[in-house]
């Protein structure tokens, strides 16, 4: 017989900084990286696009088609 003393593992809890980002129209994002030389990287997200991308307006670039998977944060 073979009898297991293991305690069984409890699952940890998510916390607050693993939250997932969900972006929101009228929200200032931190973009992964710039789209030219010359523009921010953050960006003003003014309303969803298609197949999960947002318009955005861009200091320094104007307006853009984002992909969801550059934007990295939302920005307080």
């Amino acid at each position: 017989m073979n009898i297991s003393t293991k305690k069984p593992q409890q699952p940890i809890a998510a916390s607050p900084s693993s939250e997932v980002f969900v972006p929101k129209a009228h929200q200032w994002v931190q973009l992964r990286n710039s789209l030219s030389e010359y523009s921010e990287d953050t960006a003003l997200l003014l309303c969803p696009g298609v197949q999960d991308r947002w318009i955005a307006w861009i200091p320094g670039f104007g307006q853009a088609t984002l992909e969801r998977s550059q934007l990295l944060k939302a920005i307080d």
